[in-house]
């Protein structure tokens, strides 16, 4: 198998194809579906788990920002997250600590608890793998479905595309980018860190979406193929609409990179049928997005770039960061 998710094949074969529905299970696994939601008497009690792999020196941090925006993109509150830590021969305390001190940054950032998990040093990986199961709430009304698109909704992007994938890749060759970006980008990719939480658009555009996904691996062309497959839907999508940084560009361009193939937690992937009313809302709360296409009866899966070049989306792809990390 190549490096990268697991093919939607395999998935279907081995996942999809032995899950047991239940009138309280109102989310099971599905392609693009990254949370579990329980109807516990009333109350919707929503679980999602995520590793990290590609982190660096921000692996802690990222581990806890990533599991809640999968939360956010369900349209629930995160409550908390427990945390599997496993290092490789060779750790130190002092490395342990480190991954704890930001995953309770983080967790104080996001102002919810670290409610447990489990660590431990092992010949099973060669360098540090942080797995979080993040838990949250919302009220059923409010549970939003990656699979939920409509043919004629609109699709809203938060932020700029490559936000961590961008900070990523600067803060594992900080020296080789120095020739590349000039002092102004330097910072804005620093404060990149500061943008990679999803929860506050989360929870503004689940009172106008129809289906939300946190763009992660695969970047935009892998958010759009799951909530399309998952909404049994396609979608045209418009470069030239897209907000992209030149930090980003840059960035992108010297490792010879495809943006929309780059993890981009902190970005929120929307579809709806009031997109005029939510972008409103969001700019009114200093979220910063655009409106970049929309989705379509038909399957297909079509991105137009600036040049009027029609690239279609057949497969999801793998991620573009892997190619240098």
């Amino acid at each position: 198998m190549d490096i990268g998710k697991i093919s939607v094949e395999i998935l279907k074969k081995h996942v999809f194809s032995n899950l047991k529905s239940s009138r309280n299970i109102l989310l099971l696994p599905n392609i693009g579906e990254d949370c579990a939601a329980v109807d516990i008497d009333g109350e919707i009690a929503v679980l999602t788990m995520d590793p990290i792999t590609a982190g660096n020196s921000m692996s802690g941090f990222l581990s806890v920002i990533v599991a809640c925006n999968d939360l956010a993109a369900a349209g629930a509150q995160p409550v908390g997250i427990l945390t599997t830590v496993l290092l490789p021969p060779g750790s130190t305390e002092d490395d342990f600590a480190y991954i704890l001190s930001q995953i309770r940054d983080a967790c104080n950032k996001l102002n919810i608890h670290l409610l447990g998990g489990h660590s431990e040093v092992t010949t099973a990986v060669t360098r540090p793998l942080i797995v979080s199961t993040g838990f949250g709430k919302v009220k059923k009304n409010l549970l939003i479905s990656t699979g939920g698109a409509k043919p004629g909704d609109k699709i809203v992007i938060t932020k700029t595309i490559g936000l961590e994938g961008t900070f990523i890749l600067y803060s594992k060759y900080k020296e080789k980018l120095k020739n590349v970006l000039n002092s102004y980008e330097e910072k804005e990719v620093e404060s990149f860190i500061e943008k990679l939480s999803v929860i506050e658009e989360g929870m503004i555009a689940r009172e106008y979406a129809s289906s939300m996904h946190d763009i992660t691996e695969g970047g935009l062309f892998g958010a759009i193929y799951e909530v399309c497959r998952a909404s049994n839907k396609g979608a045209i999508i418009y470069e030239n609409m897209i907000n992209l940084s030149n930090a980003v560009q840059k960035v992108c361009a010297f490792f010879d990179l495809n943006p929309y193939k780059l993890i981009s937690s902190g970005s929120m992937l929307i579809t709806t049928n009031r997109a005029d009313e939510l972008v409103k809302k969001l700019l009114e709360n200093g979220i910063e997005c655009c409106i970049v296409g929309e989705i379509v009866e038909n399957q297909s899966i079509e991105f137009i770039s600036k040049s009027g070049e029609r690239i279609y989306i057949n497969e999801l792809p793998i991620d573009e960061i892997y190619k240098v990390v």
